[in-house]
């Protein structure tokens, strides 16, 4: 549209001018060349695409304009966000396996530790009384019940723990992988 408006003024200012006026491509040149440095143009364009200037209309950039201006610039930029997701990559693999290794010790302890409790509920379970005096008796299965009630209370209460542990190490493990995917978005959004 504006261009259309151009056309028009030109067409009318060479109405009134003199067919030599109108053919002397000093004043009309087919093409007009400007000197300017990268540098500034790169401005223009930023300051245009965001919206930071000023203008009565518009002004049109061309695409090839935009492709040699700003391949360089492009082209440092993904080498730098190339370094930094292979960089957070490298980390999250490191932490990953990390946890995982965590993870196992955890639970091969907690393991160890039921099997110990469990063959000692059952060396309890097995024992065979004297039956030489029946208060010695008494007071050993009153022993041996309160050793069993204590050692059952100790496997409950690893067994309510173990979930609670494996819950939590799994939050970690949500929380970790949320995040690699939160930082692999704003990368890709770059």
């Amino acid at each position: 549209m504006i261009y259309g408006i151009y056309l028009i003024i030109m067409e009318i200012e060479i109405f009134y001018m003199l067919p030599w006026q109108r053919n002397n491509n000093k004043w009309f040149p087919d093409w007009i060349y400007y000197d300017i440095p990268v540098t500034e143009i790169r401005k223009l364009i930023n300051a245009i695409d965001n919206e930071q200037t000023v203008f009565n209309y518009p002004p049109i950039i061309s695409e090839k304009l935009r492709k040699l201006v700003v391949l360089t610039n492009e082209e440092e930029q993904n080498n730098k966000l190339e370094k930094q997701i292979e960089q957070t990559k490298d980390e999250f693999t490191k932490q990953n396996v990390e946890l995982k290794q965590h993870i196992k010790e955890e639970l091969t302890k907690q393991n160890v530790e039921l099997k110990q409790q469990m063959e000692r509920i059952m060396k309890y379970i097995g024992i065979e009384q004297d039956n030489e005096n029946e208060e010695e008796q008494d007071n050993k299965e009153q022993d041996n019940k309160e050793e069993q009630d204590n050692e059952l209370e100790q496997i409950e209460q690893t067994k309510e723990e173990l979930p609670r542990q494996n819950v939590s190490l799994k939050q970690q493990m949500d929380k970790l992988s949320q995040q690699m995917e939160n930082i692999m978005e704003l990368l890709k959004k770059n």
